[in-house]
């Protein structure tokens, strides 16, 4: 009983990774890097990673939070001192031919030590002080983060502080003044912080016509890739958006447009009903937890999956701005992948630990 994990969780994550395979395989023979390979060794090392933390029992992933979140801190800053530069963000350390990305790796020590921090506190509400320790906990990897700068990484750190400010039961009030606050510093942001080539994303998205060939050209081919691959999709490796490589980043941040093109709607619908089924059983695992650190832990992992997910999506129909955030255990990326077959490992951790309990 006390080995026993969530075969649904696994059977979602596993599907989800063999489609990824599958479709890195085909996009191998277009855009060569050993794309297939690579990702079936991180692959691999994601699931012994998975099966051990989920072998880890709530006390320990206590006492992993502060060492964890420590590091994060040292990994992140050490990679603004001496990290390798792609595409203009300095966010990785290349470690032969392994490249760690550790703003993708810091999600976990910020997601342990906030719930280890909420697991100890008292009350029903937050306080003002703590809402302050709560932001500063997220914050300041946050700002790490944008400063390589991800803008699109950094932003998959609010989903965590929103689910624990959710959980910690923040006034109405304090989401209203909060909100108000988020437009003016957005307002702020588009005038002093934003390039011009973030401007032109968010309003190629009012505008799709705006600039078909610049800012505009990536949605526009995902749109056309989606759009071609009607109910069953032109076969694997066969789509002229993936083939003829209109279509960027087919194997990153669209790659779920290259899947589309390649599998049409009966692809599609496997791939999203597979990452509903992931997301109910994190939320089932957050309902069953066992102490305050595990309901923490496992929405804040939920919360950080399921904004993903719904980004990236958003981004490659063109109903959101392109913004760099990958689609978990789906694009290619071993940082990404190693992260977040850890982090479910954490969420079937907390849910044999219920069962234990019983």
């Amino acid at each position: 009983m006390e080995h026993r994990i969530d075969p649904w969780l696994i059977l979602a994550g596993v599907a989800i990774l063999g489609a990824s395979l599958v479709q890195l395989a085909a996009l191998d023979r277009t855009l060569g890097g050993h794309l297939f390979l690579r990702q079936l060794v991180w692959s691999v090392v994601g699931l012994v990673l998975l099966l051990v933390l989920s072998r880890f029992s709530g006390t320990i992933l206590q006492r992993l939070a502060i060492p964890a979140y420590g590091l994060s801190l040292v990994l992140l800053a050490g990679v603004l001192a001496a990290g390798q530069v792609r595409s203009g963000t300095r966010g990785w350390f290349a470690l032969g031919p392994v490249t760690l990305q550790p703003s993708e790796v810091s999600r976990l020590g910020v997601a342990l030590i906030v719930a280890l921090w909420f697991g100890r506190r008292s009350g029903r509400l937050l306080k003002l002080g703590e809402l302050a320790v709560l932001s500063i906990l997220v914050g300041l990897p946050f700002l790490l983060v944008l400063l390589e700068p991800d803008l699109g990484v950094a932003l998959t750190y609010f989903p965590m502080w929103a689910a624990a400010a959710w959980l910690g039961g923040l006034p109405p009030k304090v989401w209203t003044a909060l909100a108000l606050s988020a437009l003016v510093l957005a307002g702020g942001a588009w005038e002093l912080a934003l390039k011009d080539y973030q401007k032109e994303r968010v309003l190629t998205v009012l505008d799709p016509s705006r600039d078909p060939f610049g800012a505009g050209y990536q949605v526009r081919q995902s749109k056309i890739a989606i759009g071609s691959g009607l109910l069953t999709g032109q076969g694997l490796g066969r789509g002229t958006q993936s083939l003829l490589r209109y279509l960027p980043a087919q194997h990153t941040d669209f790659i779920f447009a290259s899947w589309a093109e390649a599998t049409g709607f009966l692809g599609v619908s496997f791939l999203i009903l597979a990452y509903a089924l992931l997301l109910w059983r994190i939320t089932l695992a957050a309902i069953r937890a066992p102490n305050r650190f595990g309901l923490a832990l496992t929405t804040m992992i939920g919360a950080w999956l399921a904004f993903q997910i719904v980004v990236n999506l958003g981004m490659v129909v063109g109903w959101l701005p392109t913004t760099g955030i990958t689609l978990p255990l789906f694009s290619y990326g071993g940082s990404s992948l190693a992260t977040t077959c850890a982090a479910l490992g954490m969420v079937i951790a907390i849910g044999r630990e219920r069962l234990v309990n019983l």
